[in-house]
């Protein structure tokens, strides 16, 4: 008898994610290409694979109960479908028991044995009947580590949400982080407006709202394949957090300026400020990996960006004249931690000292886009992650020699503003990812 192919799809996808540190919106995209899947198991499948990379540390919790042997005694691929069978019994209900039993006993059998597909039988048998009934830390006397089970959270993290947040919002904060990320999109206004997409939206069968006054962005919920879509394709829209889009809209670009984003992919921010000047600036997008800067130059054939060019250079040995931009973007790599609804791999991936170390890149990134930017200039930093090492730490660094002064963005910014130039999203507020920016003016 054949195994439920979504189910199969997403063991393939788990062992890409969690054994060989793929990224889970990259192997969803590749299946979801491949396979021809119905929409309600596109869905299905996306949020089984998310679900189960966002709880796996409980899923682990609740196995460790119920199983004989150490899990890492457990084949990776059986072990995946354990995790799933967990993640569903909890999580996913609409899926019986008796459904998730015999799914996951086939799978078992196909990706191992018959010995552990009656293991799986076993185990997904006496799974509690509801979450509330896990024996998880106490959480009175041991909260961080009952944080780090419910929420499937490594423990280094949790101390630094514990720090940056305070015990009652750093439970929020982790609980924040394993819910869905919403689909937002960046209207793109060289070809429409936020009004008219909407309306086009609504009549393709989605619900669409603006997100807030200051961006040209929708919130959108719906059944369908928003990005097979007629509009889509149009080049009407650009998935984009909003939190992503306040970089971009902090440049202000005016036409006939020279404008350099520095580590552009796959384009959000370069086609952002092509499109608010008017199409009128020349924007220069500027990626490292070469396979990352095709994913440029085709939104930008898809949006119509003629204003814009694709540039192969490693922004720390970028090829242009120092002083050749009037504005200059940096879109530093970092930790990623601001994005964990979006990337819940990274709590697996990252390490404690990964800020500390992603900080030596970002200041000599910061202190090349200061040369690269002319005399009197305009230069914002901007990081998805809150840590202090990669944002006040970076800047306080970097300002001292006095090349450049913080300034203010436009007062449309303010809700944002933590300190003169500086700005920052709040995952807790509008469930927006967590974005750190600086906004500077090079001396002249």
């Amino acid at each position: 008898m054949p195994v439920d192919l979504v189910r199969d799809c997403a063991v393939s996808a788990l062992m890409r994610i969690l054994e060989n540190s793929a990224h889970t919106d990259v192997v969803l995209d590749r299946i979801l290409r491949k396979r021809k899947l119905s929409s309600r198991g596109s869905r299905f499948l996306t949020h089984l694979v998310y679900g189960v990379v966002r709880h796996k540390l409980l899923c682990d919790h609740v196995l460790s109960d119920l199983c004989d042997q150490p899990l890492d005694k457990i084949p990776a691929p059986v072990l995946m479908v354990l995790r799933m069978g967990v993640f569903q019994a909890f999580f996913c209900a609409n899926v019986t028991r008796p459904a998730l039993v015999h799914t996951s006993v086939d799978l078992a059998r196909r990706r191992g044995n018959v010995g552990l597909a009656k293991l799986a039988n076993a185990v997904l048998r006496r799974l509690p009947d509801r979450l509330e009934a896990v024996r998880l830390p106490d959480r009175e006397h041991d909260f961080i580590n009952y944080l780090r089970v419910r929420y499937s959270m490594p423990r280094w993290m949790v101390r630094l949400w514990m720090d940056l947040f305070g015990a009652d919002d750093a439970e929020k904060f982790c609980a924040v982080c394993n819910t869905p990320a919403p689909v937002t999109i960046r209207v793109n206004t060289l070809r429409t407006d936020r009004e008219t997409l909407a309306r086009q939206l609504v009549a393709a069968g989605y619900a669409a709202s603006p997100v807030c006054d200051c961006l040209d962005a929708l919130s959108v919920t719906g059944e369908g394949n928003l990005f097979k879509s007629k509009l889509f394709l149009d080049g009407l829209f650009m998935l984009q957090d909003p939190a992503s889009m306040l970089a971009a809209a902090m440049t202000t670009p005016r036409p006939g300026q020279r404008i350099l984003d520095m580590c552009a992919a796959p384009g959000g921010k370069a086609t952002h400020m092509a499109a608010l000047s008017g199409g009128k600036a020349f924007v220069v997008a500027a990626e490292r990996y070469l396979g990352r800067m095709e994913r440029i130059r085709e939104n930008c054939a898809r949006m119509g960006m003629s204003n814009l060019s694709a540039v192969c250079a490693d922004g720390l040995q970028a090829p242009f004249e120092d002083g050749a931009f009037d504005c200059v973007l940096l879109d530093a790599p970092c930790s990623g931690l601001g994005t964990l609804r979006r990337h819940p791999e990274i709590k697996w991936r990252a390490m404690p000292d990964m800020p500390a170390r992603m900080a030596v890149t970002q200041r000599a990134l910061l202190r090349k886009a200061m040369q690269l930017c002319k005399n009197g200039g305009l230069i914002v930093y901007s990081v998805c992650t809150l840590t202090r090492q990669e944002t006040l730490e970076v800047v306080e660094e970097v300002m001292s020699d006095g090349t450049c002064v913080s300034e203010d963005a436009p007062e449309q910014f303010n809700s944002w503003k933590t300190a003169q130039g500086q700005y920052q999203t709040n995952p807790l507020g509008a469930a927006w990812d967590g974005f750190f920016l600086t906004r500077f003016r090079k001396r002249s």
